[in-house]
């Protein structure tokens, strides 16, 4: 195993990791990374709490969560990443947890970077915190994957009626109220729609989106990513049009959206 390089630590970001934290990691055939990203999780600041949803592997992605220290939240079939984010929140709020911290399982995202994030959602309560990717990876990025994500940002941020930095990132900090309402059937997109669907019901419940700039990691060892360009674009496009016909295609949405499309670069802590 890998070990995770947390760096060091600022004494201001060791504050806002201890207590009340809790990290939610959906994990789907994952042996290759999730020891060491559980391992980098547990080693920050005040041991936060670290839970794994299996959302059904086939490999050793359950066992390897467990030895590492992770709390384990096993399901027996693939119910998809929107299933798992849901069935992790409930665990976390019902531990009490005043913010909650979801990254990705497939090492895109360091824990390194989780002080960074708690610390942008401290400074700015009531907002949810984005991990955006600088040029979601410029040149690194598969084209594909980098020409969905920009059309996602452009419906997602219309719907939000906010812009929006890197809407297809995992890499979040929610507030606990809104993971309790996306749980509680404000959020009930499956795959990967879910992300974009938590953006546009906390932007149409009076909560900010702000955007911490986090390294773009597309590293060739890596598995395949489960994000389908195409199928999950179409998906979340969908469910991005309904919301807004119901409004009349809110053109003051799309006004919002874009008046402030300068300031939607990632803000750096």
């Amino acid at each position: 195993m890998e070990e995770q390089d947390n760096g060091p630590v600022e004494p201001r970001e060791a504050a806002v990791v201890a207590g009340g934290v809790a990290i939610v990691i959906p994990a789907f055939n994952e042996a290759m990374t999730i020891e060491s990203l559980v391992a980098g999780c547990l080693a920050l600041p005040g041991r936060p709490r670290v839970i794994v949803v299996d959302d059904g592997s086939t490999d050793e992605t359950a066992v390897l969560a467990a030895e590492a220290g992770a709390e384990l939240l096993p399901q027996q079939e693939n119910r998809g990443k929107g299933d798992s984010l849901r069935r992790g929140m409930r665990a976390a709020l019902a531990g009490g947890a005043a913010c909650i911290v979801t990254l990705d399982a497939d090492g895109q995202h360091r824990p390194a970077d989780i002080p960074r994030l708690l610390l942008m959602a401290a400074a700015w309560p009531g907002h949810v915190v984005i991990g955006a990717r600088c040029d979601h990876g410029g040149d690194r990025a598969p084209p594909a994957r980098l020409a969905a994500n920009r059309v996602a940002d452009f419906w997602v941020s219309w719907a939000a009626r906010r812009p929006v930095a890197d809407s297809q990132s995992g890499f979040r900090v929610y507030p606990a109220a809104l993971a309790a309402a996306l749980v509680g059937g404000a959020g009930r997109a499956e795959r990967f729609a879910f992300e974009s669907e938590a953006l546009i019901v906390a932007g149409r419940r009076g909560y900010g989106i702000v955007a911490v700039s986090i390294p773009a990691i597309y590293d060739a060892d890596l598995r395949p990513s489960h994000f389908r360009p195409v199928a999950d674009i179409a998906s979340i496009v969908r469910i991005v049009a309904a919301r807004l016909l119901v409004r009349g295609m809110d053109p003051v949405g799309l006004w919002r959206s874009r008046r402030s499309v300068r300031n939607t670069n990632p803000r750096d802590v």
